[in-house]
């Protein structure tokens, strides 16, 4: 049976909470390792521990960043340490606002740019599909607390998994990973050099592929039972997720488990009806969340009832608003009717 193990040091998630200040900003970052035992077969995956910053820091200024055609910001960071000094050559990286309006926001850096660019200058990129922010005004940022941070990638994920992957050249007997769009997953798969990874019909190694912060993945594990095992910082922030139209996968941000209440997956009566979660006593016409069981090797369907608050599992008349039924070892797909660009999870402990 999958298990999971989360160890902060000598303490739990809520025996933390009074080290913790208000709007979630922590005094210093909560260390945590989170243990999970990972089945043979399909099972589901998120990634709610920072391996480490890079640098953590306030924003001091803002350079003017003329790149024609590009929404390029130069943030000018208070450390000792620059930030071209912080980052290691060929590894992906995003900042993360840990306070004040826009916390939680995830800005893609642009590594090459910070490296040619005045000390103690960032080059962030808006652009970026990873952003969470379409736009920003040139001081935004200014005085507010932000972490450089590693991406997950495919070969970062390799390096958690105990005992290590098996590859094979061909992809229905290697131990791979499933990536879902909105209309369907794509397998990649590791090759039997143990290093590179690839994708039906093509020859591109994705090892440095970035899983975002928000998007939970789905195991393929056919050389057996695995521990995936992840350490590192506990975001004390919330978490910011854009949210589309459709069927997306998601996650948490957390290394807790959480309700529906908790996610923010509720009707806002004070929201734009274009942005809000819709509920119905029709299934087919609420909002949803999929979690994979992998038990069964399927998704459990939840869906939002007319009352905008009550969730219930499909078939089910049990309330289970406060069940916490979205794991962070589990993969999560998110059914909506509309999309929210400024979706947030408010940190749970």
């Amino acid at each position: 049976m999958k298990s999971l193990r989360l160890l902060l040091g000598l303490f739990t998630l809520h025996q933390l909470e009074p080290l913790l200040m208000a709007q979630g900003t922590a005094v210093t970052p909560a260390v945590g390792v989170l243990s999970t035992d990972v089945p043979a077969g399909l099972s589901g995956a998120q990634f709610p521990i920072i391996p480490a910053d890079a640098l953590a820091s306030t924003v001091a200024g803002h350079v003017d960043a003329a790149v024609p055609g590009k929404r390029i910001h130069e943030l000018v960071l208070m450390s000792a340490a620059t930030p071209a000094a912080s980052l290691t050559t060929g590894v992906s990286y995003y900042l993360e606002v840990t306070s004040g309006a826009l916390e939680g926001e995830r800005l893609e850096v642009d590594e090459a740019r910070t490296a040619a660019a005045t000390p103690g200058v960032l080059v962030v990129d808006l652009d970026d599909a990873h952003s969470t922010m379409p736009g920003m005004a040139p001081a935004a940022l200014v005085g507010m607390k932000v972490s450089i941070r590693p991406h997950m990638t495919l070969a970062r994920l390799q390096a958690r998994i105990r005992p290590p992957l098996v590859g094979n050249n061909v992809a229905a007997q290697a131990d791979g990973v499933l990536i879902f769009t909105s209309t369907s997953s794509v397998t990649y798969f590791l090759r039997s050099d143990g290093v590179t990874w690839r994708k039906a019909g093509s020859t591109t190694d994705f090892s440095g592929m970035i899983i975002p912060p928000d998007q939970s993945i789905m195991l393929q594990m056919r050389s057996g039972a695995k521990e995936l095992r992840q350490e590192g910082l506990i975001r004390n922030n919330s978490f910011r997720m854009n949210m589309r139209a459709g069927v997306q996968a998601a996650a948490t941000g957390f290394p807790d488990s959480l309700s529906p209440l908790e996610f923010g997956a509720t009707t806002n009566l004070l929201a734009p009806q274009l942005t809000t979660w819709v509920g119905s006593n029709q299934q087919s016409l609420a909002d949803g969340i999929l979690v994979f069981d992998p038990s069964k090797g399927s998704f459990v369907t939840y869906y939002l009832r007319a009352d905008g608050i009550t969730w219930r599992a499909s078939g089910s008349t049990v309330d289970l608003s406060a069940n916490k039924f979205l794991k962070p070892d589990s993969i999560i797909m998110l059914k909506r009717r509309n999309a929210d660009s400024q979706g947030i999870v408010p940190r749970p402990y």
